[in-house]
C-alpha cells in the first residue's frame, strides 16, 4: 500500500488547479530522460524544486505536504511545456538567491531529465513589495543627462583592454566630444596593472567633464566596478561617488545574485545609476532546450533594482532573433506584460517598479541606426563599439557619425541624402553600407 507521501507526489499533477495571487509561477521545458513519462518527471522536478527528496522520508506529513506542496497545474507534453505554482511560504521573499535555489538549483542535475530550461517566472505582489526595482531607470537616466526626445549614443573604449589609463580617457574624452553621451568600460576592464581602475575613473571623469563644457551637453562615464568582493565592489562604488561620478557598471553573471542585491543598497546610498552588463549569460541561456532564459535574468534584474541592462540589437553581432529582444525589451519598460505562449512569456504586472532603460549592444555600426530606431523607439540606448572606433577618419569622427545616422532618422531622411551634407556620416555609409 501507498504511503500518503506517495499519493501526496502524484498529486502534484493538478491540471484543475487555479493559481492563487500569492503564488510564484514557473513555466519550463521538459525533456524527461528515455524510459521516463513525461508527467513523472514533470513530478520529480516539481517536488525537487520545493518539498520532495529522492525517495520517500518520514519527516515530511502528510499535513505538511498538503500546505506546501507544489501545483503542476499545466501540462502540455506535445510542446514539452508545464507550468508550476509554487506557495509563497516556500521562498524567502525577498532573496533571489534562494528563490533560484529552489526553482533552478538541483532539478537541472535530476537523471530523470535529459534537458530542462525555466522559461519564466511570474513574481507574486508578496515578493514584488520586498524589492525596490530600479532607483533611476528609464526616466530617471533621461532625466540625468538631459535627453528625453531621442535614443542615447554610449560606446564602449576599445581595445576592451590593454590600453593605459591616460589612453583610456584620451578614447572616451574622443567619444563624448564626437557625440556620445555614454562611455562605458568593456566587460573584462576593472583594475589590471597596466590600467588601475583609479586612475582611469579619475582622468576619464575630468575629460567627461571637459567634454560637457564644450559641448553643452551631459556627458556619462560607466566605470567597471566588478570586484572579487562586495566589500571591494561598494570601495570602487564610493570611489567614482567621491569623484563626482554618475554611473557604476557591472558584469551581473560574473558577479552574481547576492552581489547584484548588495550593489543595489550600496548605490542608493551613494546616489549612482547601475549599468548591468549580461556577459556570460549566454552560458546558460542560449540553448533553448535547457538551462535558464534571458527574459529569468532580465526580469531578476528589474526586480533586484538595476537601471539599465543589455538586451540585444537583433541587427547586430550577438545571438538574439527579434522576437526575443523585443520580449526583453518590453520586460524592461512595461508596467504590466501580457501573457506570450509562443515566447513561454507569463504574464507580469511589476506593480508601479520603474522601467530598466534597455540597451542594445554588440556589432553595431552607425549604417544600422535607422533599423534600430524603426525596432526600438526612442526609449533605448544605442551602444557602439568599433562602429565608432574603426571609424577612418578616428573616433571623434565615428562618434559623429552615429549622431549624424540618428538625426536623419529622427528626420525621416535616408542616411544617403543626409550624408550629402555631413562628411563623417558619409565616410561611415563608404566603410560600412552594405553595396
Amino acid at each position: 500500500m501507498q504511503s500518503g507521501v506517495a499519493k501526496m507526489r502524484r498529486d502534484y499533477i493538478d491540471t484543475g488547479y487555479s493559481p492563487k495571487d500569492t503564488d510564484l509561477i514557473c513555466e519550463f521545458h521538459i525533456e524527461p530522460a528515455e524510459g521516463v513519462n513525461f508527467e513523472d518527471a514533470a513530478t520529480h522536478m516539481a517536488g525537487e524544486s520545493s518539498i520532495d527528496s529522492w525517495t520517500e522520508i518520514a519527516t515530511l506529513s502528510p499535513e505538511l505536504a498538503e500546505k506546501l506542496k507544489p501545483h503542476v497545474f499545466y501540462v502540455n507534453e506535445g510542446e514539452q511545456t508545464v507550468r508550476v505554482a509554487y506557495s509563497e511560504d516556500l521562498f524567502e521573499l525577498g532573496s533571489v538567491p534562494q528563490v533560484l535555489s529552489a526553482v533552478a538549483g538541483n532539478i537541472f542535475s535530476m537523471k530523470i531529465v535529459d534537458n530542462l530550461r525555466l522559461q519564466d517566472i511570474a513574481f507574486p505582489k508578496s515578493m514584488l513589495r520586498e524589492f525596490k526595482g530600479p532607483n533611476f531607470g528609464l526616466s530617471g537616466i533621461q532625466k540625468l543627462v538631459g535627453v528625453k526626445d531621442r535614443p542615447l549614443i554610449g560606446t564602449i573604449v576599445k581595445p576592451k583592454v590593454g590600453l593605459n589609463p591616460e589612453k583610456h580617457a584620451e578614447v572616451a574624452y574622443n567619444s563624448f566630444a564626437g557625440g556620445c553621451d555614454l562611455v562605458k568600460d568593456d566587460e573584462n576592464l576593472t583594475d589590471q596593472k597596466f590600467n588601475g581602475f583609479e586612475k582611469r575613473a579619475e582622468l576619464t571623469l575630468k575629460l567627461a567633464e571637459k567634454a560637457e563644457a564644450e559641448t553643452g551637453e551631459r556627458k556619462m562615464y560607466l566605470c567597471n566596478i566588478t570586484a572579487p568582493t562586495c566589500r571591494e565592489m561598494t570601495r570602487r562604488m564610493n570611489i567614482l561617488k567621491d569623484l563626482g561620478a554618475s554611473y557604476a557598471m557591472i558584469d551581473i553573471m560574473p558577479a552574481g545574485w547576492t552581489a547584484l542585491q548588495t550593489l543595489r543598497e550600496e548605490a542608493e546610498d551613494a546616489g549612482l545609476v547601475l549599468h548591468a552588463h549580461r556577459c556570460m549569460h549566454s552560458a546558460y541561456t542560449r540553448n533553448p532546450r535547457h538551462g535558464i532564459s534571458m527574459v529569468v535574468v532580465a526580469k531578476l534584474c528589474r526586480l533586484i533594482g538595476l537601471d539599465q541592462l543589455h538586451i540585444g540589437t537583433v541587427v547586430g553581432k550577438m545571438h538574439g532573433e527579434k522576437h526575443e529582444v523585443l520580449t526583453l525589451r518590453d520586460e524592461c519598460v512595461l508596467d504590466k506584460v501580457p501573457a506570450d505562449e509562443s515566447q513561454h512569456v507569463l504574464s507580469q504586472d511589476w506593480g508601479g517598479l520603474k522601467p530598466m532603460f534597455p540597451v542594445a549592444s554588440g556589432g553595431l555600426a552607425p549604417t544600422m541606426i535607422p533599423d534600430l530606431y524603426s525596432i526600438f523607439g526612442k526609449d533605448v540606448i544605442m551602444q557602439f563599439g568599433g562602429g565608432i572606433h574603426a571609424h577612418p577618419m578616428g573616433t571623434a569622427a565615428g562618434a559623429t557619425a552615429c549622431r549624424q545616422a540618428l538625426e536623419a532618422s529622427l528626420e525621416g531622411v535616408s542616411l544617403q541624402d543626409y550624408a550629402k551634407s555631413h562628411k563623417e556620416l558619409d565616410v561611415a555609409l563608404g566603410k560600412w553600407l552594405k553595396k
